[in-house]
């Protein structure tokens, strides 16, 4: 893999496939965070996330020659992730729990004061326990969509639902956070 050209991420996929660790590299700085973040809002414990996470990544080098290009990288790599926390959970027996507000790593903005940054910080916890009071097949659609800007046709490859029930989930769940929202602000 050379460093001066911009590089897909089939074809980082395609090279990882091949065996090069560059370019698992390559993909793990452009989706590690992303992938703990999916893992972490479902396990609840750092520890565990990052266990799963690192066998995230190995389901993605043992895998990547049977990458099928059907999906986008991104899509691909939450599967296996949704299916190393299923593993694991069952390893395990570990209980799924909502992440609380403390677990959350946020990354903040550079172009914020610190008065933004406190408000920002403050809006954010108050989605975060109104996502929370949400069913989990709510809060697990609107994580995706909303938090990892996945496209609804990409949910339902890695729920393994039909698109009308990303859609209805989404519609519900924004119908249901505003008026927790409207209850917080009360």
């Amino acid at each position: 893999m050379r460093d001066d050209e911009p590089q897909t991420d089939d074809h980082l996929l395609a090279l990882v496939g091949n065996g090069d660790e560059r370019a698992l590299g390559g993909l793990y700085a452009r989706y590690g965070p992303v992938v703990f973040v999916f893992v972490l809002a479902r396990v609840s414990d750092r520890g565990v996330a990052e266990e799963v996470s690192a066998d995230v990544w190995l389901g993605c080098w043992r895998s990547a020659r049977a990458f099928r290009r059907d999906a986008k990288v991104l899509t691909w790599l939450l599967g296996i992730a949704k299916r190393q926390i299923s593993m694991h959970t069952r390893r395990k027996r570990l209980p799924q729990q909502p992440l609380d507000d403390a677990q959350v790593n946020e990354v903040p903005s550079e172009d914020l004061g610190p008065a933004e940054l406190i408000i920002a910080a403050d809006q954010t916890a108050a989605v975060l326990h109104a996502l929370d009071a949400l069913p989990e097949s709510l809060a697990e659609v609107v994580r995706l969509a909303w938090l990892h800007e996945l496209p609804y046709e990409e949910i339902t490859q890695v729920l393994g639902v039909p698109l009308g029930t990303v859609k209805s989930r989404v519609s519900r769940a924004r119908r249901l956070l505003r008026e927790e929202m409207r209850r917080q602000d009360a």
